[in-house]
C-alpha cells in the first residue's frame, strides 16, 4: 500500500503565497510612522499622546488578528492531515508492539540460556575457590555477538592473572596472609599489597615503641640500683 498525496501536488504545490495588499499597508504604515517620528510632544499633550499610542495599537492589533486568521487557516488542512495519519500509524503501532513483545521474550530466553552456557563454561576452567562467576562476569558475555570460545579465553586470562598476583601476595616478607585475605574480598592487588604495608608499618612501630619501653625500664633499673648504693 502507498501513501498517495492528492492534493496538493509536487506540480500544483500547496499554497506558495498568500495574497493581500502588502504595499498599500506598508505604505500607509510608512506615512503614519514618519509623521509621528515629527511630533515633538509637550507636556501639555499626554491626552494627545495616548489617543496616537490607542490608534497605533488599534492598528497594530487589526493586522495582527489577521495574521492569525490566515495561520489558522492554512494550519487547519494541516492539522486534520495530522490527525488522520496520527489514526493511521496508531494501527499500526499495535502489532509492532506484539512483534516487540515476542522478540523481547525470545531475546530475553536466548540470554537465560546463554547464562546458563556460560556457567557450566565456569565450572571446567578451574578457578581457585574464592572466585565465584559473579565476581568476573562481564554483562557483555550475555550478548549474542560474543562466543563461548571468546568467553573461554577471557576466562583463562582471568585464571592466570588471578594466579599470578596470588603468587606476588605470597611472597611478601611479612603479613601475606591477611595481604592475601583482602585480595579475596576485593581481588585488587594494589589493596591488597597496600594491606600488607600498612600492617608491617604498624609491627614496625610496636617494636620501635616495645624496645623505648624496655630501654626506659633498663635505664630506670639503672639509676635505682645506683641509688641503692
Amino acid at each position: 500500500m502507498e501513501l498517495r498525496i492528492i492534493n496538493p501536488s509536487e506540480e500544483s504545490g500547496f499554497l506558495s503565497e498568500i495574497q493581500w495588499n502588502y504595499e498599500e499597508v506598508k505604505a500607509w504604515v510608512a506615512s503614519r510612522v514618519e509623521e509621528y517620528k515629527n511630533i515633538a510632544y509637550t507636556e501639555d499633550a499626554a491626552k494627545d499622546m495616548k489617543q496616537d499610542r490607542a490608534e497605533l495599537n488599534k492598528a497594530k492589533t487589526a493586522i495582527e488578528n489577521e495574521r492569525k486568521r490566515i495561520k489558522k487557516l492554512c494550519m487547519e488542512p494541516y492539522e486534520r492531515f495530522e490527525r488522520q495519519v496520527k489514526e493511521v500509524t496508531g494501527l499500526i503501532d499495535e502489532p509492532i508492539g506484539l512483534i516487540d513483545e515476542q522478540l523481547k521474550e525470545i531475546e530475553e530466553k536466548r540470554k537465560q540460556q546463554k547464562q546458563k552456557d556460560i556457567e557450566e563454561l565456569f565450572k571446567t576452567i578451574g578457578f581457585q575457590d574464592f572466585i565465584v562467576l559473579e565476581r568476573i562476569m562481564d554483562p557483555k558475555w550475555l550478548n549474542a555477538t560474543v562466543s563461548l570460545g571468546k568467553i573461554e579465553e577471557q576466562m583463562k586470562n582471568i585464571l592466570f592473572k588471578v594466579g599470578t598476583e596470588v603468587a606476588t601476595i605470597s611472597s611478601l616478607p611479612e603479613f601475606s596472609f591477611e595481604a592475601l585475605e583482602i585480595y579475596k574480598k576485593t581481588l585488587d592487588l594494589n589493596q591488597a599489597i597496600a594491606e600488607g604495608q600498612r600492617l608491617a608499618e604498624i609491627q614496625k612501630k610496636k617494636q620501635q615503641y616495645e624496645e623505648e619501653q624496655k630501654r626506659i625500664a633498663a635505664e630506670k633499673a639503672r639509676q635505682e640500683a645506683e641509688q641503692k648504693m
